[in-house]
């Protein structure tokens, strides 16, 4: 297994485009691979990725720009971001970080009271 950090894909609006809005609403009828990350994904700051042994995205820890876990997947609700894509470890841009530091982040995230209820 290998942990990165990396700021890929951290420049998310706050705020949809009235474009997107009128898709969605006219799509309502299929469901979302990731409908608790919609609203979370703008604060995203810097993400951590567990890879497999294959190095395909495996788990995934978004942070703000305090470094607290904002959303994390895949769980109950959500498939992941990263896991989403046929992305490996070779086309990720950051720096490892170790398998402890990964995990701490997970557990701080789905042992807050608001996220109990998406853990595995």
């Amino acid at each position: 297994m290998h942990y990165m950090r990396t700021k890929m894909a951290t420049d998310f609006e706050a705020k949809e485009s009235f474009g997107t809005k009128i898709i969605r609403m006219l799509l309502f009828f299929i469901p979302e691979g990731n409908p608790g990350y919609r609203e979370k994904l703008h604060l995203v700051n810097e993400w951590f990725v567990e890879f497999d042994e294959e190095n395909m995205p495996y788990r995934e820890i978004g942070l703000n720009s305090n470094g607290t876990p904002v959303l994390a997947g895949p769980d109950k609700k959500n498939y992941g971001y990263w896991l989403d894509t046929n992305m490996t470890l070779k086309d990720f841009e950051g720096e490892e970080i170790s398998k402890a530091e990964f995990e701490k982040l997970w557990e701080l995230y789905f042992s807050s009271e608001a996220n109990k209820n998406y853990a595995f």
